[in-house]
């Protein structure tokens, strides 16, 4: 992983739960954003992702998407305050520009880089 201080901008390095689907499907895939911008993200799936493609992420913050009365599996009570955590989108399209079979798991797992595309909110 490209250390921040190389970084264009700033990044957020809380993991965060998310779900990202294909344009015109419904499937909703299960991913961990290990870090993000206002920019971009970078999270880990259990799905590789052609370069290119482009996705819909959503972003349930404390709540699990599937059921919000659960618990909640990422929220501590160390909420980040800085900028760059501050650039979580709860719904964005993104392109996939980069996806790497992560190595040292015992299960397959892809890292994937997504710049933003529009509209986010």
């Amino acid at each position: 992983m490209i250390e921040q201080k190389k970084r264009q901008h700033p990044r957020c390095m809380k993991d965060t739960a998310v779900n990202y689907h294909f344009l015109n499907h419904s499937t909703q895939n299960e991913a961990i954003a290990r870090n993000y911008s206002r920019f971009g993200m970078y999270f880990e799936t259990h799905r590789s992702l052609s370069p290119g493609t482009i996705i819909v992420i959503r972003n349930y913050g404390c709540k699990d998407p599937v059921d919000p009365d659960l618990a909640p599996v990422f929220c501590s009570g160390d909420h980040e305050t800085s900028k760059a955590c501050q650039e979580l989108k709860t719904q964005v399209f993104g392109e996939v520009k980069r996806c790497e079979m992560l190595k040292g798991t015992t299960k397959e797992i892809y890292g994937i880089a997504v710049r933003y595309i529009g509209p986010a909110t």
